[in-house]
């Protein structure tokens, strides 16, 4: 990740972690697609073709990669503690070098401009990754829950279905076989009813995180907006002049 400066050249370069995919949602879909077939061929035979079709579908298409999410978690994380750890090394570099062994306004000035504007916006960045990441566990364990939770009925359902298929030709195995088809639906409505809950969860907490993210942009951009230019955050120009500066103990002369 590259770190622009005002001037939009690169100042630093950041490298964050790579990370595989595991592979876990192929294989579930690969799964739940091998289990597909019963259950089509069950709801067909009980007089919901149609309707059980469709709703197959629709939980088909909302199963989702949770890796996405766990792979972003831990890219904010990561941002999160280059963030945190470089605002660290500003502060200590600062009482180290120079707070105990310079006086005078200089250090005034240049203790207010790091107390109140860089490391204030060191707090708003780290936060703002605090928060991403947190909001991509989140979604990672939802999208997670309901990928096992389909799967299991998938898992659950395919082989009872195939059973009742071979009873369907008797009357008392297509009335359990029309049974289960209803039972099966109801579990399938449930679940996307499970993904609406989700869906607005996680949309409402990515709408508090643009607003947050609104806060940040004006921080760094006139009236948050890059096309009006970034703010001057540098540090005063006059704070060079050694005139200013005064060692913290005096030299005894010679």
């Amino acid at each position: 990740m590259h770190v622009y400066g005002p001037d939009g050249k690169i100042m630093r370069t950041v490298t964050l972690g790579q990370r595989s995919d595991p592979g876990f949602f192929r294989n579930l879909i690969a799964q739940v697609r091998n289990h597909n077939q019963p259950i089509r061929l069950g709801l067909a035979m009980s007089g919901a073709g149609a309707a059980g079709g469709a709703l197959l579908v629709a939980s088909l298409l909302n199963f989702g990669n949770p890796w996405l999410y766990a792979d972003r978690r831990e890219t904010w994380k990561e941002l999160h503690g280059n963030i945190k750890g470089s605002a660290w090394d500003v502060w200590i570099t600062y009482f180290s070098e120079i707070s105990g062994n310079w006086k005078g306004e200089a250090v005034e000035t240049f203790q207010q401009y790091l107390r109140f504007k860089l490391i204030g916006m060191f707090d708003q960045l780290g936060g703002l990754a605090e928060d991403l990441s947190g909001a991509m566990d989140s979604q990672y364990k939802e999208v997670l829950q309901y990928d096992l939770s389909a799967a299991a009925l998938w898992a659950l359902s395919a082989p009872i279905f195939a059973g009742l298929i071979e009873m369907s030709a008797h009357p008392v195995g297509r009335v359990a076989l029309m049974t289960f088809a209803g039972i099966f639906l109801t579990a399938a409505g449930n679940l996307l009813v499970q993904f609406a809950d989700v869906y607005n969860k996680n949309e409402s907490t990515l709408l508090d995180l643009e607003l947050k993210l609104h806060e940040v942009k004006g921080i760094f951009y006139t009236m948050g907006r890059p096309d009006m230019g970034a703010r001057n955050l540098t540090v005063n120009p006059d704070i060079e002049d050694v005139r200013h500066w005064q060692p913290a103990f005096a030299r005894e002369p010679k």
